[in-house]
């Protein structure tokens, strides 16, 4: 199989599974919002958190997946460069390793924002 139609199938299936962690972000974001103290962390560094702000903050986090998702569109990488052009699988690559390395900031906080509510 080449090469470029496996990156643009698994990154198919990943951005339908983005969609799918922002959806629960959102609504766990929701659930938990009245459980939280009036100050939450907002910032993490080295597997602990560092800055604390508002508990407004935490509505961050589905805004920037859907943003995420909305600018990672496959539609609009591929009206950017032809399907199965190596500019293209390099843009679907780029993508995919961003939504891995974003998910897990999106788990680490709202780890840290159970962990607070409970």
């Amino acid at each position: 199989m080449n090469f470029s139609v496996l990156i643009s199938k698994v990154y198919n299936k990943f951005w339908v599974v983005h969609w799918c962690v922002s959806v629960l972000t959102a609504m766990m974001t929701i659930v938990l919002y009245p459980r939280l103290p009036q100050e939450v962390p907002t910032h993490f560094g080295f597997g602990s958190a560092d800055n604390p702000g508002s508990k407004l903050e935490i509505f961050v986090l589905p805004v920037i997946l859907i943003v995420f998702g909305l600018i990672s569109s496959r539609k609009l990488i591929d009206q950017q460069y032809a399907d199965l052009t190596i500019q293209n699988t390099l843009s679907k690559s780029l993508m995919l390793v961003l939504m891995v390395v974003v998910w897990c900031g999106v788990v680490l906080a709202l780890y840290t924002y159970y962990q607070l509510a409970w």
